[in-house]
């Protein structure tokens, strides 16, 4: 079984209550060919689930999120090239740096970027660890 299917299969069983929305097929067209590096996986996970909160408050999957969309101003310019996959709602942001090989990590309450690679292989490895 794959990771992904793995992730599906836990969200289900251990928060029924999840809620996720469908992600369209241009979205998933936009980003390829805006990052041709997209992550094979991370598209599999968008195509398979979608986008949405996992439990009432547990996480939440974004659909790449640029660092404006949530940022003031200056914090966004100095994490230009991040993008955002999620967060705790407590202050953490997961997201992917796109100009580093697509390095996975977090963007913390001072608004910095730290790579996570240490820890987890990527978004993926992240949420099956979480759950």
């Amino acid at each position: 079984m794959e990771k992904v299917d793995n992730i599906i299969i836990k969200i289900k069983k251990q928060f029924p209550n999840s809620s996720f929305n469908p992600i369209k097929d241009e979205w998933i067209t936009y980003v390829e060919d805006k990052y041709p590096n997209f992550p094979k996986n991370l598209k599999k996970l968008y195509k398979e689930l979608g986008y949405g909160t996992i439990g009432k408050g547990y996480y939440s999957i974004h659909v790449l999120l640029e660092p404006d969309e949530i940022y003031d101003a200056k914090t966004a310019q100095e994490l230009e090239g991040k993008l955002i996959v999620g967060d705790d709602y407590g202050g953490i942001c997961h997201a992917y740096d796109t100009e580093n090989n697509w390095e996975f990590g977090y963007i913390d309450s001072n608004g910095e970027f730290n790579s996570l690679t240490k820890i987890y292989i990527d978004f993926l490895d992240f949420l099956e660890n979480l759950l």
